[in-house]
């Protein structure tokens, strides 16, 4: 049994997937939350170090997703990869497409639009899942995990009152509390936030949820739609990833008024993860192929002579990512 992984960086988590390189079942899943910016890189590859000696992983075996330039991402496949310290580096976007793709959720879509809602803000990509060829890739910071944290700790400071919020430790606790409710919310109806409140710990329904983050919500609805509209090609279905694509009011508005398929997949905040690590399975695909046909080729023998060849590690021709 041959287990490979894949880890994403993000702004506020890192996650990693483990998956058996044969039938690509899971077995095994982490998250570390990070709070500090300039430490996102490192606390993933801590992470990447952890999971590959529990699961016994191989360096070469291992595919670190990062987020990169929207900008330059129409330079190359989204699939591309690059070498980096024995292990391969991807883009984002191209573990995003190589789950879905894998999943069966594109069939039939020849360009989707991939609304990537994260922590900081929300990258909207226009790519051919196939080929993954990126036509456009823009990004805003009008919507993200965190801005809605801080609307929504405004709101309850301001409604039940703070009795100590002078610590930078308080403060970091109250958004670890709201965000945790944040996820909740989107399974649930009302979420309790402990904090700093007056009267103790506090309920937050889904409706005053919906309510706090109206106008955000509508900004970034209008600023979706018009990334579609001015796509250079037609968008055949809409797919959100990323941790506030679990929200309810978002997936409803969007299915409502962007008219197009609007494709919701389970655990969008791990989608990326996971997809890495079937992008680390493709990998290893790819070398045995190679290590076949290089043992073939010096033997003088064909695919049809039924030999059976020992697995190797000669790494294919990587192209650099964007």
């Amino acid at each position: 049994m041959r287990t490979v992984l894949g880890v994403s960086v993000g702004s506020a988590t890192a996650r990693g997937v483990a998956v058996d390189a044969i039938d690509e079942s899971v077995r095994s899943a982490h998250i570390v939350h990070s709070f500090d910016p300039g430490d996102h890189l490192q606390v993933a590859l801590d992470l990447l170090d952890s999971m590959s000696r529990d699961q016994m992983v191989e360096r070469a075996d291992i595919v670190l997703a990062v987020p990169d330039d929207p900008g330059a991402r129409g330079r190359t496949s989204a699939y591309s990869t690059y070498e980096a310290d024995r292990l391969l580096v991807a883009s984002e976007l191209g573990a995003q497409l190589r789950y879905l793709r894998g999943s069966g959720q594109l069939e039939g879509a020849r360009t989707v639009a991939i609304c990537d809602i994260g922590a900081s803000g929300t990258t909207m990509s226009i790519a051919d899942p196939a080929t993954g060829r990126v036509f456009s890739s823009v990004r805003t910071t009008l919507f993200g995990g965190i801005g809605c944290d801080e609307q929504i700790s405004r709101y309850l400071l301001s409604t039940f009152g703070a009795d100590e919020l002078a610590s930078d430790h308080a403060r970091a606790d109250l958004m670890v509390a709201i965000r945790t409710a944040r996820e909740q919310l989107s399974r649930l109806r009302v979420a309790e936030v402990a904090g700093p409140f007056v009267g103790g710990p506090v309920r937050l329904w889904r409706n005053t949820f919906d309510d706090v983050l109206e106008r955000s919500i509508g900004s970034l609805e209008d600023w979706v739609a018009s990334v579609i509209v001015d796509a250079p090609c037609a968008v055949n279905a809409l797919v959100m990833v990323g941790g506030c694509a679990n929200l309810p009011s978002l997936r409803r508005l969007f299915r409502r008024d962007l008219m197009l398929p609007v494709i919701a997949p389970a655990n969008p905040e791990s989608l990326t993860a996971h997809g890495a690590a079937l992008m680390a399975v493709d990998a290893v695909a790819s070398r045995q192929h190679h290590s076949r046909g290089a043992m073939s080729r010096a033997g003088g023998l064909s695919a049809s002579d039924g030999m059976v060849g020992v697995v190797g590690y000669n790494d294919a021709a990587r192209h650099r990512s964007a």
